[in-house]
């Protein structure tokens, strides 16, 4: 192989490290990145600046990254965001970036399992689960019928899946309401807005408060039945 041929696949091989790194969200620093590939930072602004020039880059404090990521592309970032969110961080030791290149970037087959009993009933592709997803993310009342029972003007606060079913908690009337998903058998959306409340809001969250999520309806009940 001509020395020529060798520099040419270093530089394709350097290109395209550089190109994978950019479009998971990394800001390249170009100093480290002149010591990590053993060659002058004039030669990589050079990358940046000829041989990269289709890519949309942004400059600042001695580092570049893509000035917007295309549609569709996730970073790891993303990734960790929606593994807080669903709360699948805690299955592991450490949700870093050298898990997500395990799970994500291996061509072995994957060295861990994880068994989750599927819900009884799953949310169909299209109907009240978007409806209400939306509802949430727009914080615009939701009139319900469940069970075949009315409730108007129903503020949807989050969806929360626990043991085998989806459930709906919200207030509705001033009142913390639950709700599981699969007896809700219409969902109209409104466009009348509503303010959360910080207490509920943060409720939502508590582990306990989603251990208890199955019994809400009868604790609710027992406590009608002894206030009155």
């Amino acid at each position: 192989m001509s020395a020529q041929k060798k520099q040419h696949d270093r530089m394709a091989s350097r290109l395209a490290v550089i190109i994978s790194r950019l479009l998971t969200g990394e800001r390249l620093e170009v100093k480290k990145l002149a010591q990590e590939f053993m060659i002058s930072e004039r030669t990589l602004r050079r990358d940046f600046r000829e041989r990269l020039s289709c890519l949309e880059l942004q400059y600042a404090e001695g580092g570049y990254s893509l000035a917007r990521l295309q549609e569709g592309i996730r970073t790891n970032r993303d990734i960790l965001h929606f593994a807080r969110v669903t709360c699948t961080d805690q299955l592991f030791p450490a949700m870093d970036t050298k898990l997500i290149s395990i799970l994500i970037d291996s061509v072995e087959e994957s060295p861990f399992i994880v068994s989750l009993a599927p819900p009884d009933r799953k949310p169909s592709l299209f109907g009240g689960f978007w409806r209400i997803t939306q509802a949430i993310l727009d914080r615009t009342l939701l009139d319900l019928t469940v069970d075949g029972q009315q409730h108007r003007w129903f503020a949807p606060y989050r969806l929360i899946y626990f043991e085998h079913s989806w459930y709906l908690v919200g207030e509705n009337r001033q009142q913390l309401q639950v709700f599981i998903l699969g007896s809700i058998t219409d969902v109209l959306m409104t466009r009348q807005p509503f303010l959360r409340r910080r207490q509920i809001n943060e409720l939502t969250g508590e582990q306990h408060f989603i251990q208890s999520l199955p019994h809400f309806q009868y604790v609710r009940r027992v406590i009608e039945v002894i206030g009155k």
